[in-house]
């Protein structure tokens, strides 16, 4: 059921809504105030501040909207667009409907009735509707001649832009088009031939909406289509025509009941000179303009109203009174009709048989015969037979008095609220068992034996030694738990996920500190490494350098002390350079999840994760009013405290026996604190599966954490409920939002908290509270039930009968309520006015002057009763003094209003007041605690904290829980010691500090290293191509610089086509400089290969040597190499990932050169040649030599190695090497380009 709060929702979607709302309140308060002493700007908000205390109400006459509902609207939007000396005027029309209810309500408009369906009441009690939407009234017409809404919204802004906010032409009514009609069953029955047969009314109808033949409802309505009506024969008189709406308007469906013409004519009466009723030229709706109006209300206290903290409804009041002479109870028919459309009718004529009318909604009531229960005998009756949850006195008191010892003991156990259930033990016999639910008649201390976690709930069961029967209490919580868990899909994820992190935490930093205390610097944590960063980079690039004997450090940063620095490579044996020693089998420490090592250090590793995953991302503890570290967590939390607060738990569970809750009662109790550990144990005993259920305590410790933790802006640790009530009676069924408030002692602060933790209604007639107060304390020395505001009920008058009517006019006040407190005669009546049948200008009419019953009308005419009570008000209210000394009036007003007429309709409030001193009421005596508790509420930490263990079936208690000792390898160095020769020179690679970080020096090889070969098979080389041939203009069209290769005979050997070129497209073949700067550039080596498809080499390696040096033509010997040097991030193959290239500068040739090595991926050394087709690579930043002319041409030579016997080993005398032509590698320098 949606609540109109009139401004932003506070409404929160869980059965904790009244606790979780106040802490929003208070830290939003808290906030306010830390802003406030910062200096920082602060606007007040309506989450902030209550617009109206709790207990007030504010009624306004109407709430109307702008537009209404039922004509067409039309939107005219003008335009002129200038454009120098033209303008171009452009005009849009759009018509539309306003979309409203007409002949049904949407799910969830009503919020309650009085007289309840089916219930009982007075026939001085005016039936009522409360609306969940306030403007819906007047969402449509009710009477045109008044005017539409627009017209109204206009005449507002014209008073109010003239300054006349406060005149009397200000509209302070408005007719709704929704009114309360309330008849007898004999007024609306149908008689059968109208329903069936030739002479129905429904004979024209042909559709097959409408089923024949035609059968009322329970409240007496047709239901049937708009078409359908407008089919009825001629004698049936409606409002509802086509201009009421669009042309789909026929297609809609409603319940209509049909009124005699006699009675509808006395409903629609107009109003004379002298204010009485009298038949118009037409009917009138004006009359009810005083029938409806608008409850602001403080929600504080209601079951229903209360899940926002302000609601807003529209109230409409009947005007008919139930029959007065009845002796027998006698069922009224109750509808909310619409009457738009009435005003535009005719009067019914002599041949109209009815008027047929749309009812929205409809119910029927009972109107009791004089000197029956009322409200107030109801009240009493609860509080004389208050008492706690429990079995009833009479079934214990034959048991309390026995002389049979078993007798008694059975009547102590229904005394503490137990109950005797059939139970079946685990081996399949029936038996009976004691249970008692988690809402105790007395206080339930810890019990000191149960402090361990279960595994399967059996463990919780106590056996009754005395009576030889078993108490299955607790066990029962732990399964309804462990269902209820099993029943939701997100917690159960989230429970395990969050079991999953707590476990992975623990279990990895137990290991770690097994191993750190065995060696601190054996292992290095994210943390640690990080740490350590910046030294390690700067060092980084100095390691290979050994140690500066100078303890010089020059990667120094300005402003650092000289240090010595270590050495780098230290002096030892080999073995202990590069390795640490590893722990002997008898050393190494047992790491499983169930080593005593890991059982140790465990339990305080995941206590330590649950903290964390419970933490807000401000480091606070997750409470619900800010933002979690883990959603898990907060899923888990938000679940395990709805269990807290009982909500989900099947009712059988919570009241084990009917009986305990007897009709027209109010029981209190005590939540067993035991029951609800053992139903979050239940609950988070799902996800175990390593026995030893270390994370479920970790959990536990949390939430412990969470319920001791007082948020910020609170005085108090978080509310747990530990009391509360149960209310079965007709009073809640009437009331639904029965105010309850719960008060402290007289002169005593009220508490913080929220005075209600759970409050709402079960079931039809049951209402439950929940609060975490102790009865009898000054923080509760009373409860209070009291008529909700927007649920009070409306009566005609103190008294009405068949011969006169009697009227008390009540006090009501316009000026603040500290000064109508100054009023000694607040709480009297102003005047009593009796009117007989007879009086002229009277209120009320007894009957239609049909003479067929002298009662058979009972409307009042408010237009009269208004005036009556308006004047009343401004002649006999009395007069104050102000603060200067001048009289005023306690009223004071322009017209009589609905607001001000639904306050003298409303029958007087009643409530019921129930004291808890434990001095005066032994009810608060049975639910204190022992001793002398304080007034402050119990901490409701978690129990069962013990760590629920599995008995294993292998016993490994003889492994070891101490840490081992590192040990020392004497053998470790074997005598050697490391160090560099004496003639050791680095090379200037080696010591380049401008290779890239991630690639390592080119290693300087010799040739002994290198697989040798048999004698090299050498092909011709090719000729040089002349340079006219290659670059025929200056687009640089480039020749193929060698030929393709031939096929050959199928014993041929492979084939390479070797070329180099620049990353550049279309310049594969050639390298072109970029000019003046000639910076490194990446080339491409694109490697073909070209061979026989039988060919049957198997390759080893193919090598790539380019020349490294000068250009200088006029050294001796001459020098024309390709490259200076080469100092880039190395080569990686393109395409064939199946080859590893190797970089490496062979010291023996004589010569300096860089040699491209291409080895295969297999651990056979080799592959057959036919595998590969291609084995392009790329050589990252290369340094070429910038030749003094436009074109010139270098040499690179290349050659492959091949097994020569598959099974002969990577032997000397079984790799032949066979050389390939050079390739040629032509460069382009674009700074000596010809002139065009």
């Amino acid at each position: 059921m949606g609540i109109f709060p009139g401004s932003k929702s506070t409404r929160i979607n869980s059965p904790r809504h009244l606790t979780l709302r106040h802490s929003r309140r208070v830290a939003a308060a808290y906030q306010r105030k830390a802003r406030l002493l910062a200096g920082t700007a602060v606007t007040e908000d309506d989450d902030e501040i209550d617009p109206l205390p709790p207990g007030q109400q504010k009624l306004n006459s109407f709430w109307a909207p702008g537009l209404q509902a039922g004509p067409k609207h039309t939107i005219t939007v003008n335009q002129s667009i200038n454009a120098g000396n033209d303008t171009l005027s452009l005009e849009a029309e759009q018509s539309f409907f306003v979309d409203a209810p007409q002949f049904s309500l949407p799910e969830g408009s009503v919020h309650s009735t009085y007289p309840p369906s089916g219930y009982p009441d007075t026939n001085r009690i005016l039936p009522h509707i409360v609306l969940t939407d306030p403007h819906l009234p007047w969402e449509r017409l009710g009477s045109p001649s008044l005017g539409t809404n627009m017209e109204l919204r206009m005449k507002m802004k014209t008073l109010l832009a003239e300054g006349l906010a406060e005149s009397s032409e200000i509209p302070r009514n408005r007719v709704p088009w929704l009114i309360i009609l309330s008849f007898s069953q004999d007024e609306l029955r149908l008689p059968p031939e109208d329903l069936d047969g030739a002479s129905s009314i429904f004979r024209n109808i042909t559709s097959t909406g409408l089923i024949k033949p035609v059968k009322q409802s329970g409240t007496l309505t047709v239901n049937m289509s708009i078409d359908d009506l407008w089919h009825l024969t001629p004698d049936v008189a409606t409002p509802v025509t086509s201009d009421l709406g669009p042309d789909t308007m026929k297609d809609s469906r409603g319940d209509f009941i049909f009124v005699k013409p006699d009675l509808f004519t006395n409903l629609f009466l107009q109003k004379d000179n002298n204010g009485n009723p009298t038949k118009g030229s037409g009917p009138d709706t004006s009359q009810y303009q005083y029938m409806a109006h608008v409850r602001k209300i403080n929600g504080q206290g209601m079951a229903l109203a209360g899940v926002e903290d302000t609601a807003v409804f529209s109230i409409v009041v009947g005007n008919r009174a139930g029959q007065l002479d009845n002796e027998t109870p006698a069922t009224m028919c109750a509808h909310l009709v619409s009457i738009e459309g009435v005003e535009d009718m005719a009067w019914p004529g002599r041949s109209h048989r009815y008027v047929a009318l749309c009812s929205l909604y409809s119910w029927n009531y009972t109107v009791l015969p004089a000197n029956t229960l009322n409200v107030p005998d109801a009240f009493e009756h609860l509080g004389r037979t208050l008492d706690t949850l429990r079995a009833p006195e009479e079934i214990i008191r034959p048991l309390r008095t026995s002389n049979d010892a078993i007798q008694q003991l059975v009547a102590k156990r229904l005394d503490d609220g137990y109950t005797l259930v059939r139970y079946c033990t685990q081996t399949g016999e029936s038996t009976v068992a004691l249970y008692r639910g988690p809402l105790t008649p007395s206080y339930v201390p810890p019990l000191e034996n149960l402090t361990t976690s279960s595994n399967s709930g059996v463990d919780l069961q106590i056996l009754d030694k005395k009576l030889g029967i078993m108490d299955i209490t607790y066990s029962v919580a732990w399964q309804v738990g462990r269902t209820m868990a099993l029943g939701d899909e997100a917690y159960t994820a989230a429970l395990n996920r969050l079991r999953k992190s707590i476990h992975d935490y623990a279990e990895n930093e137990s290991k770690l500190q097994i191993v750190k205390d065995i060696d601190d610097s054996v292992f290095r944590t994210r943390g640690n490494l990080l740490a350590g960063i910046s030294s390690t980079v700067r060092k980084l690039g100095l390691i290979h350098l050994g140690d500066d004997s100078n303890g010089n450090d020059d990667l120094q940063q300005p402003g650092e002390p000289a240090v010595r620095q270590p050495t780098r490579y230290r002096s030892g044996g080999a073995k202990r350079r590069w390795q640490r020693r590893r722990l002997g089998h008898s050393d190494m420490p047992d790491l499983s999840f169930g080593s005593p090592l890991i059982r140790k250090r465990y339990p305080d590793h995941a206590v330590t994760a649950a903290r964390y995953l419970a933490k807000s991302t401000t480091g606070e503890p997750y409470d619900e009013t800010n933002d979690p570290v883990s959603t898990d967590y907060m899923i888990v939390l938000s679940w395990l405290l709805d269990r807290m607060f009982l909500a989900g738990v099947p009712a059988h569970c919570l009241i084990p026996d009917p009986t305990y809750l007897a009709a027209e009662s109010l029981r209190f109790f005590c939540i067993d604190k035991n029951w609800r550990d053992a139903l979050i144990d239940g609950a988070l005993s799902l996800g175990n599966h390593y026995g030893d259920d270390e994370d479920r305590r970790a959990i536990k410790e949390a939430l412990n954490d969470y319920i001791a933790h007082s948020p910020d802006g609170q005085d108090q640790p978080v509310q747990i409920p530990s009391y509360g009530f149960y209310l079965r009676s007709d009073l809640v069924t009437m009331f639904p939002d029965l105010r309850v408030e719960v008060l402290p002692a007289n002169g005593k602060a009220t508490p913080t908290g929220a005075p209600l933790l759970r409050h709402e209604i079960v079931t039809d007639g049951v209402m439950m509270a929940l609060i975490d107060r102790e009865p009898g304390t000054d923080q509760f020395a009373s409860l209070v039930l009291t008529q909700p505001a927007h649920q009070q009920r409306f009566a005609i008058a103190r008294g009405v009968d068949v011969d006169k009517v009697t009227v008390d006019i009540r006090r009501q006040y316009t000026v603040d309520q500290s000064i109508r407190e100054g009023d000694e005669s607040r709480h009297d009546r102003l005047k009593q006015v009796v009117y007989k049948r007879d009086d002229p200008n009277n209120i009320f009419s007894w009957d239609s002057g049909s003479g067929s019953d002298p009662n058979d009308l009972r409307i009042i005419w408010p237009p009269r009763f208004a005036d009556v009570q308006f004047q009343e008000l401004l002649k006999d209210m009395g007069t104050y003094k102000d603060s200067n000394g001048m009289t005023e009036s306690y009223f004071q007003d322009d017209v009589p209003t609905s607001a001000l007429f639904a306050m003298q309709l409303n029958d007087p409030i009643y409530n019921l007041t129930i004291n808890l001193d434990p001095h005066s009421s032994n009810l608060a005596a049975k639910l204190r605690r022992p001793g002398n508790p304080s007034s402050g509420p119990e901490t409701r930490a978690l129990g069962l904290m013990n760590t629920a263990r599995v008995k294993k079936l292998r016993d490994r208690s003889e492994r070891s829980g101490e840490t081992p000792v590192k040990g020392n390898d004497d053998n470790d160095d074997y005598g050697a010691n490391f160090k560099r020769l004496s003639t050791y020179v680095a090379t200037p690679t080696a010591l380049s500090r401008f290779l890239a970080p991630h690639v390592r020096s080119i290693p300087a090889i010799s040739m002994d290293s290198t697989p040798q070969s048999r004698p090299t098979t050498v092909v011709a080389p090719q000729n040089i191509v002349p340079s006219s041939n290659i670059i025929k203009t200056k687009s640089l069209s480039v020749s193929n610089a060698q030929d393709e290769a031939s096929s050959g005979s199928p014993a041929g050997t492979p084939k390479y086509e070797i070329r180099v070129g620049s990353n550049i497209v279309d310049s594969w073949n050639i390298i072109q400089l970029d000019g003046a700067h000639n910076l490194a550039q990446d080339l491409i080596f694109s490697v073909v290969l070209h061979q026989d498809e039988v060919s049957q080499y198997r390759l080893i390696e193919v090598d790539i040597e380019v020349d490294l040096g000068n250009l200088n033509a006029s050294s001796d010997p001459p020098q024309h190499a390709f490259m200076r040097n080469y100092a880039g991030p190395g080569a990686h193959m393109l395409t064939n990932l199946r080859f590893n290239v190797l970089l490496a500068t062979p010291s023996d040739q004589g010569g300096s050169v860089l040699r491209v090595r291409l080895l295969p991926r297999s651990s056979k050394g080799w592959v057959f040649s036919t595998a590969v087709n291609e084995l392009s690579f790329l050589l990252g930043l290369a340094d070429v030599n910038a030749p003094a002319k436009y074109i010139d041409q270098f040499q690179v030579r290349s050659w492959a190695n091949y097994m020569i016997r598959p099974n002969g080993g990577l032997e000397t005398d079984n790799i032949l090497r066979i050389s390939n032509p050079d390739t040629v590698v032509t460069v382009v320098n674009p700074q000596y380009a010809p002139s065009s």
